[in-house]
């Protein structure tokens, strides 16, 4: 990063288009040889690619209540018609199985918190066996979206073996290049990325179930043109199958072509607590009318740091880096009652 430094000159905002695995990576982490990170100095956005400013400010309509989903009980038990059985058959990756999701208590005191913020006459709440997918997926276009659950992202697979008919018609042709002329089939990565909802482990122990299971794909589905921010504090939330020049194919690129304009996700596994205090920081900002979103982002981040540093004597990034801030960075009032 040094050699960028006297071209920024007094630049302290970057918005940023990384490439191929720089996506996996929070520049805000990246520290000098004196261990002073990046965001110390710098405010990073985020962007799938550069010409995304100029759509900035081109949707203009509002979304409703902010919808708050935690603390989903994914042993809840499934039930779904032999019709909601077909439509969902094509809906979740075969690496899959096998797969469990732990109960995540913290998530509970999280969303319950932010409800307390922003106030519960205010926000939409659904936690425990209220946590569906069917409650994401019908409420319409709220004006924040937070989901505090599990995320989940596999590499890409061959599936060469399978039959044409074998997951539904999901994967495509694509060209082996160390032997030309053989084609091997691989999985829509749409489908390799998501998060959990309730009854997510009933369901993956019954072939051809899907509920509690919300892939990509389905995220594709949703109406959030309008919606100001889309909070995933879950883990892993804005990895996906990596491809130079195109982003990160998964969460991230569904919830923006749902139309969200702006997001927070997760690049690693982040631990319960410090995901918790980070998001009551980064809500009290943005509800104090006082900051954009982005600049509620930073400063969260940077109190984030702080508080590891007082927990444990050194500021890791593990504890407080895994979040990126993606898309419009918003104005002041974005957060206020005004």
């Amino acid at each position: 990063f040094k050699p960028l430094k006297d071209a920024l000159g007094s630049t302290k905002t970057i918005f940023i288009s990384p490439d191929g695995n720089l996506n996996l990576i929070p520049f805000e982490s990246l520290a000098d040889p004196n261990g002073r990170f990046l965001i110390e100095d710098y405010s990073f956005n985020y962007l799938a690619a550069g010409r995304d400013i100029l759509a900035f400010g081109d949707i203009t309509e509002k979304g409703g209540k902010p919808l708050l989903i935690g603390d989903p009980d994914f042993d809840m038990e499934t039930a779904a018609s032999a019709k909601t059985v077909e439509t969902t058959a094509k809906t979740r990756s075969a690496d899959m199985r096998g797969l469990k999701f732990g109960r995540l208590p913290g998530t509970l005191k999280e969303v319950s918190t932010i409800s307390s913020l922003i106030g519960q006459e205010k926000a939409l709440l659904y936690t425990d066996k209220q946590a569906l997918d069917e409650v994401l997926m019908k409420t319409g276009t709220p004006g924040i979206l937070h989901l505090a659950t599990h995320g989940f992202f596999f590499e890409d697979q061959d599936l060469s073996s399978l039959q044409d008919d074998d997951r539904g018609g999901l994967m495509s042709a694509m060209p082996v290049q160390k032997t030309p002329g053989v084609r091997v089939r691989h999985e829509n990565p749409l489908l390799r990325s998501g998060i959990a909802l309730a009854g997510a482990n009933k369901a993956l122990l019954k072939e051809g179930q899907s509920q509690g299971i919300v892939t990509a794909d389905k995220i594709l589905e949703l109406k959030l043109r309008g919606t100001d921010m889309v909070v995933l504090s879950a883990c892993e939330t804005g990895l996906g199958d990596v491809q130079s020049g195109e982003c990160v194919y998964g969460l991230r690129r569904a919830f923006i072509q749902a139309g969200a304009k702006s997001l927070v996700m997760s690049l690693w596994s982040v631990p319960d607590t410090e995901t918790k205090e980070f998001m009551m920081l980064f809500y009290q900002n943005v509800l104090s009318g006082k900051m954009s979103k982005i600049q509620a982002f930073r400063n969260a981040v940077l109190q984030q740091k702080e508080v590891v540093k007082e927990r444990y004597g050194e500021a890791h990034p593990f504890f407080w880096a895994a979040f990126v801030f993606i898309g419009e960075p918003g104005d002041a009032q974005a957060g206020s009652d005004k």
